[in-house]
């Protein structure tokens, strides 16, 4: 018996013996993954909290509130008309509003007011709005209508939009 173990090259107490557990490899393998396994968590945590955190743009949700806003800060302001299921009023909220640019750009420069159709039926009727979803850019303390966007903008298209509203209104006031 003993000539048989030293013809395959293990000594008798080696774990590969005959009748012995699983070959090394494998425990390094099982070894390696309970490492691994924590190690890759604990850099997926650091990396989220190490991320820079997207802020939502600040809605004004109370028209008049947010109209008095734009007079005192001098500030044009910006109608968001949405409902809450259409599906370019998702869009809108999935892509643009969650753009760092564009919120900057927003906040920056205009009072955003958001308009829930659903909440203010009447502003959709005084602004004569059918579709979803719609901005409209009017300048401080005026009823006028500068620009109007129709749908689903992608950021770059809506912040371009906006910075023409914004040129329209500095030439207005010279």
């Amino acid at each position: 018996m003993e000539d048989q173990k030293q013809q395959n090259n293990h000594p008798p107490d080696s774990p590969s013996a005959e009748g012995a557990g699983p070959a090394p490899s494998r425990k390094k393998a099982k070894s390696r993954l309970v490492w691994i396994l924590p190690l890759f968590f604990l850099a997926m945590v650091i990396r989220v909290s190490l991320s820079p955190r997207l802020r939502p743009l600040k809605w004004v949700t109370d028209y008049a509130a947010g109209i008095e806003m734009a007079k005192q800060q001098n500030k044009p302001v910006l109608l968001a008309f949405y409902k809450a299921d259409m599906r370019m009023c998702k869009d809108m909220w999935n892509h643009t509003y969650k753009d760092q640019e564009a919120i900057d750009f927003v906040e920056q420069n205009f009072i955003p007011i958001l308009i829930d159709i659903d909440k203010q039926p009447e502003l959709a009727k005084q602004y004569e709005i059918s579709y979803y979803p719609t901005h409209l850019v009017k300048p401080p303390g005026k009823d006028e209508i500068i620009g109007t966007r129709l749908g689903h903008d992608p950021p770059a298209l809506f912040i371009r939009k906006l910075t023409e509203y914004l040129e329209r209104i500095d030439g207005s006031e010279q």
